[in-house]
């Protein structure tokens, strides 16, 4: 008989309740309260989301956000910024075993071909999946999504259009980067992202929006889903992953003005950054000191790795390194992709070492 995955209908969420969600399950199971979950849910209010890898600086703008009382959270997981609209965005998640999901190729395929099937349900016929983590309905974007991982277990979070978003609510917060825009010819995100509604000409309901997805994630998991709630063993785990996720520690994690504030810049030390944009973004941003050395720097984009410590051991292998010297760098940034358990799809040692050796010309 296929295993049996507890399934959480959540119908009205805000943005830390995005995170407590996933991070519940995930403490859930570490103390054996917790079966594996596929989590589906709605939202209450307006809400960016922005990947666990992301500069939150170069991201949004936070302080717009908070005028226009946006939500703004960094979710444990990698990708791009989520735009989340009360009226036409759901969600959808799973925290699972790692042992269900051994190859981070395997976790997108298998999830990429599930999102593809259940939107082909809603009669998005031409939805098609982009590896790694795009949903696609010709060339136009519905969906993206991404992984983390936690000990033992793995987490997959992405949102889903049911409605056209409503872009004007975020244009004064979002920071559009030109690359985004080159060689696309486009005059706005509409023309690069797609919704049921704009395929099918009508907006599914919350039931037709369950059983499609349920379907087909049952499908093609080999697994069944037994509705469910929190358990009681579960909700002050919720409580602290909430406040967590309204916390400084946890919108700055990844931010450089916080990282590397102007205003504590000592004399004769220098901070540049650089970007390199092939299948992902990879921003490198480095403090230099007066000899020319690296004296810190940061690793951002909206990339997915595993584990994440290694990503923190290229950071540390950097320091004392002369970013001018492509040999060195890329020697170090190589020992770290020589480790067999490093995953970090779509992503090369030549995507970090580019940046680097670029933003130490702008010194």
């Amino acid at each position: 008989m296929p295993a049996k995955w507890r399934l959480l209908w959540a119908p009205s969420l805000d943005g830390p309740d995005i995170v407590a969600y996933a991070m519940t399950s995930i403490e859930g199971k570490m103390l054996g309260i917790s079966p594996n979950t596929f989590l589906l849910s709605g939202f209450s209010k307006y809400s960016i989301s922005i990947g666990r890898y992301q500069d939150l600086d170069l991201a949004i703008d936070y302080a717009g956000a908070e005028q226009k009382d946006i939500d703004v959270v960094r979710r444990p997981i990698g990708g791009g910024v989520i735009l989340i609209d009360p009226v036409g965005s759901r969600g959808l998640g799973l925290t699972v075993d790692r042992g269900f999901f051994p190859k981070l190729d395997d976790a997108f395929r298998k999830v990429g071909e599930a999102l593809t099937e259940g939107y082909k349900k809603l009669g998005v016929k031409d939805a098609w999946y982009r590896y790694a983590g795009d949903v696609m309905v010709g060339n136009r974007k519905i969906t993206g999504f991404g992984f983390t991982e936690r000990e033992n277990f793995v987490v997959m979070q992405c949102i889903l259009s049911l409605k056209e978003l409503n872009f004007k609510y975020f244009e004064d917060v979002v920071i559009l980067h030109p690359e985004k825009f080159r060689d696309k010819r486009i005059k706005d995100l509409s023309e690069i992202i797609t919704s049921v509604e704009n395929e099918t000409g009508r907006t599914p309901s919350n039931e037709e929006f369950k059983t499609a997805f349920t379907e087909a994630f049952q499908k093609a998991l080999g697994v069944e889903f037994e509705e469910g709630g929190i358990l009681d063993a579960e909700r002050e785990i919720y409580q602290k992953w909430r406040d967590y996720a309204n916390s400084p520690e946890n919108k700055f994690a990844f931010s450089s003005m916080t990282r590397f504030p102007k205003k504590k810049l000592k004399k004769g030390y220098k901070f540049v950054f650089a970007k390199n944009k092939r299948e992902r973004e990879l921003v490198v941003h480095i403090l230099i000191n007066p000899e020319g050395k690296i004296e810190d720097l940061m690793f951002s984009g909206d990339f997915y790795c595993r584990p994440e410590n290694y990503l923190k051991d290229l950071e540390n292998s950097l320091k004392g390194v002369d970013p001018t010297d492509e040999r060195e760098v890329k020697s170090k940034i190589k020992k770290i992709f020589k480790r067999p358990d490093w995953e970090i799809p779509m992503v090369e040692p030549e995507d970090f070492v580019k940046p680097i050796i670029e933003a130490a010309k702008r010194v």
